[in-house]
C-alpha cells in the first residue's frame, strides 16, 4: 500500500491546508509571545476544522493520506484538551 503525503481529494487538501495553518499559526504565536492578534480558541477552531475535513476525506473517499490522517489526529486531540478543560477546570 503506498502512503501519499498530500492527498489527491479536495477534502483532504482542505484538511492539509487547515493542519499547516494551525501548525504556523501556532508556531508563531508562541515565538512572538502572544503578538499575532488570533485568540487561542480562533486557532484551535481552525485545528477543528481540519479534523472535520479529514474525517470527511478518510470515510468518504477512503483517503489515507499523511497530512489527511495528521489532520485528524491533531484536530481529535484538540476536541480531547478542550473537553478535559471544560470538565476538570484548574
Amino acid at each position: 500500500m503506498k502512503i501519499l503525503i498530500w492527498s489527491k481529494t479536495k477534502a483532504g487538501k482542505w484538511a492539509a491546508f487547515f493542519l499547516l495553518v494551525f501548525i504556523v499559526s501556532m508556531v508563531i504565536k508562541q515565538v512572538t509571545f502572544g503578538i499575532l492578534p488570533l485568540p487561542i480558541p480562533v486557532i484551535a477552531s481552525i485545528g477543528v476544522m481540519g479534523c472535520i475535513a479529514g474525517s470527511v476525506s478518510f470515510f468518504k473517499n477512503k483517503d489515507k493520506s499523511l497530512l489527511t490522517l495528521l489532520s485528524i489526529l491533531i484536530g481529535l486531540l484538540i476536541i480531547i484538551w478542550t473537553a478535559a478543560e471544560i470538565a476538570f477546570p484548574h
